[in-house]
């Protein structure tokens, strides 16, 4: 591991300091964000509602807006089509329930990720017209089905796209005219009735408000949207139970925790942390069965425990128990559905561990000093599960990676990238060989005919050593500047907290320090290290290092000299409050 200390122009954060009256390390932890001037600073701290945007800077957004109100009006049917993740079923969630309060005539259709796969396909607009339904809006999806929406116009269906994936650009704009119809102007897009999309806005939008939308994820669309239905400020009551929603879509999705989606995030995790009227029942009761109820959330919490359960029917069985599990308004229907998504994301588990170890065994065999991307295939994987496992092989084996599930002669792949690779520029590369992507730079999805594989697999190796250059894949560890253990009081930690809520985009602080000397070492829990580490015989810090017992009395013994990566946290037990360290890399000092 290479640790890589940021850097920034002399005197920047002291300048920051001084002008927004921060400590120097907030002020260097700010500035490592790319937060440079104290109106910035400000903001970025206390996160209002009213910094986000008004959503009619969406350039579709009257339009689409009116198209909705007529149907409701006229009593006509409409289905909102989701996504069968987290983010697409809280999106979807989110709509329904505002177009519920509007009085519509609404009905949610998410596809089933086995047999029709991600996105909108041509059997269910066929099923949906034929149903009777007037008008379609998408959630986390549509914004490559050109033909789709084609099909769409030809049998009368109107048809409203919200998402935020990545879309080939070909002109190379972003923007569109604010007086002219995204669908009629772009010819890379689907010709919708209407397009709302974080890089689809009015080119009179400031570029710190095209900052602050780009990374909104496919709820955090739907919740801009529902906030223009229904004529609501984000903070008014009708608006707070769909923050909560938006928050689990936007860290389920990796969405970058800057701009819009950090104010929502913020708001968010508060409501989900609360017990009131505002806590969906559904929400109420997965807390209850994962034991987080009267606790804090954080994005944490909500990445590894609640947003795993309401993935999981999507990734095993149906979308549907999770979308029902968000949308109902009984409180014995939440718990019947919070244990059983509890006990689904149990067999989920077991279904990963089993491709995981595969996975594993399959990627020891490789050359790594040769492979720029991993790309493994079998016809025993489960479809809804090789993400995450993708993921798994990613972080181990720190390199882009792609699992393949075949059936009847069709891979279902997913793929996720480690940073500074471009996965959806990758499979751009790859097109001519694929039947269809879609996805952003960290995580993507595509079809591939079975016979094309090893082709795919050469040419994603190759896309992969060339973005990479002579250098290689350098797994790094930045670390935000070095301190002395005695400066990390209580009082700072509770500055570090105002920096929250951390994710992608704004990642916990990583500190370090040398010459600590080891005082104690043990080994707790499931192999893990508790240590008490103490620089310059000052005060002895509680330490733990997840998952790296066998240091053990090999680079850390008592009396051994180190230098550590550390994230520091507030730790209360037995009464006690103190500041801990989670270490995140150690070395062993020679010489010491």
């Amino acid at each position: 591991m290479k640790w890589v200390l940021a850097e920034s122009e002399a005197g920047v954060a002291e300048k920051l300091s001084n002008q927004a009256g921060l400590h120097p390390l907030i002020a260097r932890l700010m500035v490592n964000r790319g937060i440079i001037d104290p109106v910035t600073a400000r903001s970025f701290l206390s996160s209002d509602l009213s910094g986000l945007s008004d959503p009619r800077i969406f350039t579709d957004m009257e339009k689409a807006v009116r198209r909705i109100r007529d149907a409701v009006s006229a009593r006509e049917k409409i289905v909102v089509y989701g996504d069968y993740d987290v983010d697409g079923v809280t999106g979807a969630a989110i709509l329904f329930l505002a177009l519920k309060d509007l009085g519509a005539t609404v009905e949610c259709y998410i596809p089933d990720r086995m047999t029709e796969g991600y996105g909108l396909n041509s059997g269910a607009i066929r099923k949906l017209k034929a149903s009777g339904a007037g008008l379609v809006v998408t959630v986390d999806c549509g914004i490559g089905a050109l033909a789709e929406a084609d099909l769409a116009r030809e049998l009368g269906l109107d048809l409203i796209i919200t998402d935020h994936h990545e879309f080939s650009r070909l002109n190379g704009s972003n923007s569109l005219n604010a007086k002219t119809d995204a669908a009629e102007t772009r010819p890379d897009l689907p010709r919708a009735y209407a397009l709302l999309h974080p890089s689809l806005v009015s080119p009179e939008a400031s570029a710190q408000v095209r900052n602050g939308l780009i990374d909104l994820t496919g709820a955090g669309v739907a919740f801009r949207l529902a906030q223009s239905l229904l004529s609501a400020g984000p903070g008014e009551e009708r608006m707070i139970p769909f923050l909560a929603l938006a928050t689990l879509g936007t860290v389920a999705d990796v969405g970058r925790l800057t701009g819009e989606n950090r104010i929502l995030v913020k708001h968010g995790l508060a409501i989900l942390s609360s017990d009131g009227v505002a806590l969906r029942p559904g929400i109420a009761a997965l807390k209850r069965v994962v034991g987080l109820n009267d606790k804090k959330i954080s994005a944490g919490n909500v990445g590894f425990t609640l947003a795993p359960r309401i993935n999981a029917s999507g990734r095993l069985e149906s979308a549907d128990m999770a979308f029902r599990l968000l949308v109902t308004e009984s409180a014995g229907e939440a718990s019947e559905l919070a244990q059983a998504l509890d006990a689904v994301n149990k067999e989920r588990q077991s279904v990963e561990e089993g491709i995981w170890e595969e996975a594993r065994r399959m990627s020891r065999k490789l050359d790594m000093e040769a492979t720029g991307a991993i790309l493994l295939s079998s016809a025993e994987w489960h479809p809804g599960v090789v993400g995450i496992v993708a993921s798994r092989i990613a972080d181990e084996f720190y390199r882009p990676t792609a699992l393949i599930s075949v059936k009847d002669g069709v891979g279902k792949g997913s793929a996720r990238s480690v940073p500074g690779f471009d996965l959806y520029h990758a499979f751009n590369e790859c097109s001519d060989l694929l039947l269809g992507f879609g996805g952003h730079m960290y995580a993507a999805g595509f079809t591939v005919a079975e016979e094309r594989i090893p082709g795919l697999r050469e040419r994603l190796n190759e896309v992969a050593l060339k973005g990479v250059g002579e250098k290689g894949f350098v797994r790094t560890m930045h670390v935000d500047g070095a301190v002395e253990l005695e400066d990390l009081t209580l009082d700072l930690m509770h500055e570090i907290e105002q920096l929250a809520p951390f994710g992608q985009g704004n990642p916990e602080p990583r500190l370090g320090a040398r010459g600590l000397e080891v005082v104690s070492s043990r080994i707790v829990g499931n192999n893990h290290l508790k240590l008490q580490l103490r620089q310059k015989n000052g005060t002895a810090f509680g330490a733990i290092a997840f998952n790296r017992g066998a240091l053990h009395g090999k680079k850390v013994r008592e009396g051994a000299r180190v230098a550590a990566v550390f994230t520091p946290r507030i730790n209360t037990w037995n009464g006690k409050t103190a500041v801990e360290l989670e270490i995140r890399d150690l070395k062993e000092e020679k010489g010491c």
